[in-house]
């Protein structure tokens, strides 16, 4: 082969070369542009470069994530029932009859009020005839210059607000203690999907120690057969 041919066949190798490269990096900048969107290789619009890793792009949630995520998301909207069902039940208090009238405004005092007609009670004989305790009462009050019908007032009065406060004290219990038995029936529900959850992976996790101890097993007879320390 003369000295021209050589250097005739190193050019044309060095000329596929500078070819394939150039041929690569075409193929990658087209390859580029094919995934960019139309408007940005057009020139119109520049999507900046997202630095999410491709490592991140290619993995999915795993199945201990996602369950993690959705238990805090339960958890958040468990702990705030909880602090409205706190709320809801520390609303209430039992309060004194003083207490009750006071915050109707009435006296709580014996004075001029139909308490007073109970401390003239209690004062006379409790042998004496109920028609003739009445009219010494009476009298009484008549002597002390008391109204009898002022009196009589303010102790119906005291009836209206008692039975009025007792009615609305109920009604607001009662709905607490429904509205606890709500959350009770919910946890309940909560409990057996979690129970459900518990016995479904124990059954799993004894289908797959089973699957797995059976090939432990065929593998080590195999294994103990060729090593001659056992028989199939």
């Amino acid at each position: 082969m003369s000295k021209r041919s050589k250097l005739n066949q190193e050019a044309e190798v060095a000329s596929e070369n500078e070819y394939s490269e150039y041929e690569n990096e075409t193929s990658s900048e087209g390859a580029d542009k094919k995934k960019k969107p139309l408007l940005e290789r057009l020139g119109l619009v520049y999507f900046e470069p997202t630095t999410r890793s491709e490592e991140d792009e290619d993995s999915e949630p795993s199945e201990m994530e996602v369950s993690t995520t959705l238990d805090s998301r339960i958890s958040v909207i468990t702990e705030h029932a909880d602090n409205q069902d706190k709320e809801e039940r520390y609303n209430v208090d039992k309060l004194s009859i003083n207490e009750v009238y006071s915050k109707f405004g009435l006296e709580a005092k014996d004075t001029n009020t139909v308490y007073l007609i109970e401390n003239f009670i209690k004062a006379l004989p409790a042998n004496l005839p109920a028609d003739v305790k009445r009219q010494s009462i009476l009298n009484i009050i008549s002597i002390s210059q008391l109204d009898v019908i002022s009196l009589l007032k303010d102790g119906n009065k005291r009836l209206e607000i008692l039975r009025k406060y007792s009615q609305d004290f109920s009604s607001t219990v009662e709905d607490i203690i429904a509205s606890n038995e709500k959350q009770i029936r919910k946890l309940n529900e909560r409990i057996a999907y979690h129970n459900r959850i518990i016995n479904e992976k124990k059954g799993i996790k004894e289908e797959q120690g089973a699957v797995i101890e059976f090939e432990i097993q065929k593998l080590s007879t195999i294994i103990e057969f060729i090593e001659n320390r056992n028989k199939l």
